[in-house]
């Protein structure tokens, strides 16, 4: 059997091909190696295949978060291969995943807008070019994280009309006490202020609302897309959630600073399971 993953930070799917070619999808948590050690993803791995026989697995190829550099590639891979003692394993990027999902073996600029975001130039093999990535603090502009924070941000400070923030405070904890916890003290801070875009979702008509998720997009175009060397005509591809529920708006922020609209994927594993094993 073979297995191959796409991880973000915030969930990972799996699928699993027979000989015959069936397939099983699998769910599990997200494993970011700069927010678990390899114990902890051990854990996570050993309970979502708890029923499936792991010494059959001959071939792992995982794409996660967080693992666009060597050493926490290395943290990742060293943990699955104690899972999947039998198996070859392969670590890549969840940029990497984005890249082949989208493109295959053509050129393109690859994108994430997700929990988190992030940006490169892709020729068909490798990147050209690509963002410095500055995490969920200083970085991911356009992602569900920084979304989630400028909501948070305009609630604790009296921004929100009046009919949202009653509904915001209504459908969260979000007492100051509560939310620095959960920032500075709890595990997953970039889960946690991702999940603030669902209301965004909930209310995308409200003018103050698409103002936001613009804003983001703005902020994604300059720090993400301006800065990277690349010919404007280039085919823009963007994997994520975030992207796909603000197609419309992304797409336009995009044609207004002068860009091609997005070719967008909310889910990339099933176009890497086509890559990989067609």
């Amino acid at each position: 059997m073979r297995l191959i993953a796409d991880s973000g930070s915030t969930k990972t799917q799996w699928v699993l091909l027979s000989q015959d070619g069936t397939q099983q999808a699998l769910y599990s948590q997200g494993i970011n190696p700069y927010f678990l050690d390899s114990d902890e993803i051990q854990d996570i791995v050993k309970h979502c295949f708890q029923d499936i026989p792991k010494d059959e697995i001959e071939e792992v190829i995982f794409y996660g978060a967080g693992c666009a550099l060597a050493d926490k590639c290395k943290l990742v891979h060293e943990a699955l291969v104690g899972v999947f003692e039998q198996a070859v394993v392969q670590v890549y990027s969840d940029l990497l995943a984005a890249a082949h999902a989208l493109f295959g073996n053509k050129t393109g600029l690859v994108c994430i807008l997700g929990t988190g975001s992030n940006t490169a130039v892709y020729n068909g093999a490798n990147f050209d070019d690509r963002i410095q990535s500055l995490g969920y603090l200083l970085g991911d502009e356009g992602s569900g994280g920084s979304i989630g924070r400028k909501l948070l941000q305009a609630f604790l400070r009296g921004e929100m009309p009046s009919e949202l923030q009653d509904d915001f405070a209504g459908s969260f904890s979000v007492d100051v006490p509560i939310v620095l916890n959960n920032i500075y003290k709890k595990p997953f801070p970039n889960r946690y202020l991702a999940g603030f875009a669902s209301f965004a979702g909930k209310h995308k008509q409200h003018v103050f609302i698409q103002s936001i998720i613009r804003n983001s997009f703005k902020e994604f175009i300059k720090y993400q897309l301006e800065v990277l060397q690349f010919e404007k005509g280039i085919a823009i591809g963007v994997v994520g959630s975030i992207a796909y529920y603000f197609q419309d708006i992304l797409n336009d922020e995009l044609n207004s600073s002068g860009y091609s609209s997005a070719i967008i994927i909310k889910e990339p594993i099933h176009e890497l399971v086509r890559f990989h094993f067609r």
